[in-house]
């Protein structure tokens, strides 16, 4: 009985590692990071506009991000799109490094566009397990997301982001 006890004892008080990722409907979670600008964001920051917003939660994940804003680019030009790098990095990489060759690779006119976290913190904040393929969220200008999509970036991806921010901007036209 004494282990029976113990073993519930202990699957209550572990801890959850469930993941609770942004969904369609849902306001997109609480955060708060830096751009490599220096300036801070938080949700509040993606509310008054639509936004399309590129999460990647692992470091090998740049080209796929890459190709999605290359396609978002394309099929939605006057779409803000920004890159949330929400990734866990070897402590002991100085910070300073790794946002010079954040900024090295982003030209300067997006530097405000590009938020990092190195720690980890953020991806858990926003409820993504690490993954080499990136989330792309469309949010509307009240904070919430319409819609999400977590795959390499392929027609139907695609079709269902350009989809989202047309009824957005037919909503806004209203």
């Amino acid at each position: 009985m004494r282990t029976v006890l113990f073993a519930f004892a202990l699957l209550v008080s572990a801890p959850s590692f469930a993941w609770a990722e942004p969904l369609a409907g849902h306001a997109f979670p609480s955060f708060s990071v830096d751009d490599i600008a220096g300036t801070t964001h938080t949700q509040r920051d993606l509310t008054g506009r639509v936004s399309v917003l590129l999460v990647m939660t692992d470091k090998d994940t740049g080209p796929a991000m890459t190709a999605w804003y290359r396609r978002i680019s394309t099929a939605a030009p006057t779409a803000r799109v920004l890159s949330v790098v929400a990734v866990s990095l070897f402590p002991l990489i100085p910070t300073a490094t790794v946002i010079s060759q954040a900024r090295d690779a982003t030209p300067r006119h997006r530097w405000s566009e590009v938020w990092l976290s190195r720690n980890g913190s953020l991806a858990e904040s926003l409820g993504l397990p690490e993954s080499e393929t990136p989330w792309v969220y469309v949010v509307d200008a009240s904070g919430r997301v319409v819609e999400a999509v977590h795959a390499p970036a392929d027609d139907a991806g695609l079709a269902r982001i350009t989809a989202a921010l047309g009824r957005q901007g037919a909503s806004a036209r209203r």
